[in-house]
């Protein structure tokens, strides 16, 4: 499974969380989203898995577009840690 994020923009309100962040990450790597807290850290994360709305830019998983896609329909699980 190869997830892509090309160009990929978040705002909340007036404040950009995200700004044309684009990475591949390849089946069997491992990367590390490093930042300080409110860096989009999360929110990158969370628009891979469909719970974030993309603004702009396009993401796909194993080749396809899933920019639009139900989070259900993209094959990501995400476990939430406190």
């Amino acid at each position: 499974m190869t997830v892509v994020l090309d160009a990929v923009s978040k705002s909340f309100g007036s404040v950009k969380v995200l700004h044309e962040l684009s990475l591949e990450v390849q089946d069997g790597e491992f990367l590390v989203l490093l930042g300080a807290s409110g860096s989009g850290k999360s929110t990158a994360l969370r628009m891979i898995a469909g719970l974030e709305t993309v603004r702009e830019g396009r993401i796909s998983i194993s080749g396809q577009d899933v920019t639009d896609a139900l989070p259900k329909n993209r094959d990501v699980a995400m476990v939430f840690q406190s």
